[in-house]
């Protein structure tokens, strides 16, 4: 007859994070769990969505910044993934407004206000942002136009001419 190694009571959760550990004590499923059931759940659904992950055209913004050589270019870049209209941040916004309605509709209020809560707060992180951006630039163009701002330099005065030979007196 085998041993029990003995071990086993001590380690039996050995390779389980905390989070698995703790649902267990309190029968409750993980988050992965949850995760895992409502992908089974909207398998058909999901089919349908489009195939390139909704970060992609982030990422697409994010490589044009190794193209960026200026403040200017920089904040072009900035202000199309980050400024109010029609931005990635915008959308965003958008997006957890539509979820928010989605689940008033479906009578989950508390869900909704959570969501509605981050997307205010999604807006106030743009309203910072923006002004981030405004103190980037101001603080770029006041560098390169200081000397435009600055009183132009004096006149230094010119070397004093070579005295003129002194003019000959014809002999009369």
């Amino acid at each position: 007859m085998p041993l029990p190694h003995p071990d086993f009571e001590m380690y039996e959760n050995v390779g389980r994070t905390t989070e698995q550990i703790t649902a267990q004590r309190e029968d409750r499923p993980t988050a992965y769990d949850l995760r895992r059931w409502a992908d089974h759940d909207a398998r058909e659904f999901s089919a349908k969505l489009p195939g390139e992950n909704a970060g992609q055209s982030i990422r697409d913004w994010t490589r044009q910044l190794h193209w960026a050589h200026t403040a200017a270019e920089l904040d072009t870049v900035a202000q199309a993934v980050l400024s109010d209209a029609h931005s990635g941040l915008a959308e965003l916004h958008l997006f957890l407004e539509s979820v928010a309605e989605w689940c008033e509709l479906n009578d989950e209020p508390s869900i909704a206000a959570r969501y509605r809560q981050h997307a205010e707060e999604l807006s106030e992180l743009g309203d910072r942002l923006a002004c981030l951006s405004e103190d980037h630039l101001a603080g770029i163009y006041r560098r390169t136009n200081r000397s435009a701002s600055a009183p132009p330099p004096r006149a230094v005065p010119a070397a004093p001419a070579a005295p003129a030979a002194p003019a000959r007196r014809s002999a009369r």
